[in-house]
C-alpha cells in the first residue's frame, strides 16, 4: 500500500512538473523574443549571441537541476519504504517498539513533501535578463544568473533537509 501510494505521488508530481514546464515553454518563447528586441540596442553581434546563449543555458540548467532534485527525492522515498519494511519486520519478529521510527518517517515524509513543493515552484520559474545598456550588459546578465543561483540554493537546502530527515 505504501509503495502504491508512493508511486501515485511520484506520478502526480511528475505530471504537475510536466504541466508547469509546458506552460513555461510559451513564457520562455515570449521572453526570448522580448530579449531579442531589447538586444537590438547592443551593436556588438558577439555580445548579443553570448547573452542569448546564456539565457538558454540558464533555462536548461533550471530544468536539469529540477529533474536532478526530483530524482534525489525519489531515492529518499524509496529508502523510507525500506526503513518502514525493516521496522515492520523487526516489530513482528522481535516484538520491539518502533514508534520512534514511525514518527521519524512521518516527519521525513513531510519534509520530502515540502521539498517537492519547492522543486515544483522552481520548475515553473524562468529568469529574464533586463538589458539596459551595452556597458552594463555584464551586470544585467550577472543579476539574472545570481537570481537563478539563489533560487536553486534554496531548493538544494530543502532537498538537504529531506536527506537529513531520512538519515535521522
Amino acid at each position: 500500500a505504501i509503495k502504491e501510494d508512493l508511486k501515485k505521488r511520484k506520478e502526480e508530481f511528475k505530471e504537475t512538473v510536466k504541466v508547469k514546464r509546458e506552460e513555461l515553454k510559451d513564457e520562455i518563447k515570449e521572453k526570448r523574443e522580448d530579449l531579442k528586441i531589447r538586444l537590438e540596442k547592443i551593436k556588438d553581434e558577439r555580445k548579443k549571441e553570448t547573452v542569448e546563449k546564456i539565457d538558454q543555458r540558464m533555462d536548461a540548467l533550471n530544468e536539469k537541476m529540477a529533474e536532478h532534485f526530483s530524482n534525489v527525492l525519489d531515492k529518499l522515498e524509496e529508502m523510507l519504504i525500506r526503513i518502514n519494511e525493516r521496522a515492520d519486520r523487526v516489530s513482528v519478529e522481535k516484538g520491539l517498539d518502533v514508534s520512534a521510527v514511525r514518527s521519524a518517517t512521518e516527519k521525513a515524509n513531510a519534509v520530502i513533501a515540502s521539498a517537492r513543493l519547492a522543486i515544483e515552484t522552481q520548475a515553473g520559474k524562468t529568469y529574464s535578463i533586463k538589458v539596459s545598456t551595452e556597458s552594463a550588459l555584464k551586470t544585467d546578465v550577472g543579476k539574472a544568473r545570481q537570481a537563478l543561483g539563489v533560487d536553486l540554493a534554496k531548493v538544494r537546502d530543502a532537498v538537504r533537509a529531506a536527506h537529513s530527515a531520512v538519515k535521522d
